[in-house]
């Protein structure tokens, strides 16, 4: 009888809690300084990889996984942005530059800012992306529910997993799809501060 008890308690919980992401719920700490910080740093990160000149990288196979693009369905266009829960967004967004932060650390090419890292390192602290803050365990049962974490947590990558060969191709690419990233993750933040 207690079990059944408390399941239906947890049930009740999830539900109260998926309730409120689902009608809009602001994240902690949601402020317009905290958006405009993100703003910033996202903006810092477009302008780093400008000065670099990325080039379209020639198709090449690696076993590196890179992040998944920003979909339609992570509801981070303007209307969802405006109207919904910010969570699936800003956990894509997270994940994403978790993952290009570790891929960039692998590579100790001079020629890349230490800027760029800076700028990553500020938006990875942000209490909106930040893992240590108390919108994550909501975060972490709206992935679990949705069966959306697959290929989206981090992956750690090793220097020593990667053939001498790919290093420089696969910087470039790493480089090229991280501005399509963040153009993408500006876009967000720059909304989100106007809405602030």
């Amino acid at each position: 009888m207690n079990n059944l008890r408390s399941t239906i308690i947890g049930c009740l919980l999830c539900l109260l809690l998926l309730s409120e992401a689902s009608t809009g719920m602001r994240l902690p700490r949601e402020t317009k300084a905290v958006w405009q910080r993100g703003k910033d740093a996202s903006y810092e990160i477009l302008r780093q990889l400008e000065k670099l000149d990325i080039k379209k990288p020639a198709a090449f196979e690696t076993t590196v996984q890179f992040p998944q693009p920003i979909e339609c369905s992570d509801s981070c266009d303007p209307d969802s942005l405006a109207t919904t829960n910010k969570l699936p967004c800003l956990t894509k967004i997270s994940n994403g530059l978790r993952h290009y932060h570790d891929l960039l650390a692998m590579f100790s090419d001079p020629t890349v800012p230490t800027e760029l890292q800076n700028a990553l390192d500020i938006l990875l602290e942000l209490p909106l992306l930040n893992e240590s803050e108390p919108g994550a365990y909501l975060t972490q049962i709206i992935h679990l529910l949705q069966n959306e974490s697959g290929n989206e947590g981090r992956s750690p990558v090793s220097r020593s997993a990667v053939p001498g060969w790919q290093m420089a191709p696969l910087q470039n690419l790493t480089l090229w799809r991280l501005q399509s990233f963040g153009v993408v993750a500006a876009r967000v933040f720059s909304h989100c501060t106007a809405l602030a």
